[in-house]
């Protein structure tokens, strides 16, 4: 079994932590693009394009 010191439990904990924040950020940036695409389609549709 591992024994960990206290400041090595921080150390691996907080680069655990780093990791699953960058992976939920990848699956956020993901969705956001895939819901944005379908919101624009039918945001044409329903009032056309854009006049910027």
């Amino acid at each position: 079994m591992w024994r960990l010191s206290g400041s090595e439990l921080l150390l691996y904990g907080g680069i655990v932590c780093m990791g699953a924040a960058a992976v939920t950020g990848v699956v956020a940036v993901v969705i956001f693009t895939v819901t944005g695409r379908k919101l624009r389609r039918k945001l044409e549709q329903e009032y056309g394009k854009p006049r910027y």
